[in-house]
């Protein structure tokens, strides 16, 4: 059973890392504005579709998505990917510094995808939230620590920040919950 998970995950997040590396590239070689167009349509179709597929309508392309990536008991089909469209469209409204936008979107492609893999492996559940791992979050911070690329050794405090935000047990989603504190990150600093 836990194979079966970790290989969903897996898959899961693998198209969650590289659909955040598209938007980055998306952010240095077309520019921000460019990133909030794509973004506002791509929100704007996905709601279509999802309206849509809540009222029994078969579409073929965003069913395979849904039986490929979405996982059971959502409360809406493509649940995960509107929160993180919604998170990095608020990035790239909120910043305007082309280096912070892409370091919290690496932060929410690559940290939130090696807490969940990780997390999975993990053997020691958080004292706070018993349903993510010590592992989990510390892969988190690992992986997230690439954002120093961008943003220097400020990096390492927003991974820092990012991972505890990612540990909590919240009623929302994390792929809001990381942008936000990204976006607050960056406005207090």
């Amino acid at each position: 059973m836990k194979s079966g998970r970790f290989n969903f995950e897996l898959r899961r997040k693998l198209f969650h890392t590289l659909f955040g590396f598209f938007l980055i590239f998306i952010l240095f070689y077309l520019g921000r504005n460019d990133l909030i167009i794509f973004l506002s349509i791509f929100l704007i179709v996905g709601s279509i579709l999802i309206v849509l597929m809540q009222h029994g309508r078969k579409i073929p392309i965003a069913g395979w998505f849904e039986d490929t990536f979405e996982r059971e008991n959502v409360r809406f089909p493509g649940y995960g990917a509107f929160w993180f469209v919604v998170g990095t469209l608020l990035l790239a409204l909120s910043l305007v510094i082309t280096d912070e936008i892409a370091a919290s979107i690496l932060v929410l492609a690559a940290g939130d995808s090696a807490a969940t893999i990780f997390g999975i492996l993990g053997r020691h559940p958080l004292p706070y939230n018993p349903i993510k791992t010590a592992e989990g979050s510390i892969a988190f911070f690992v992986f997230s620590l690439s954002a120093c690329l961008f943003v220097g050794w400020m990096g390492v405090a927003l991974a820092a920040l990012a991972a505890a935000v990612e540990s909590l047990d919240t009623p929302v989603d994390d792929n809001l919950l990381i942008p936000i504190a990204a976006i607050l990150f960056f406005v207090i600093i």
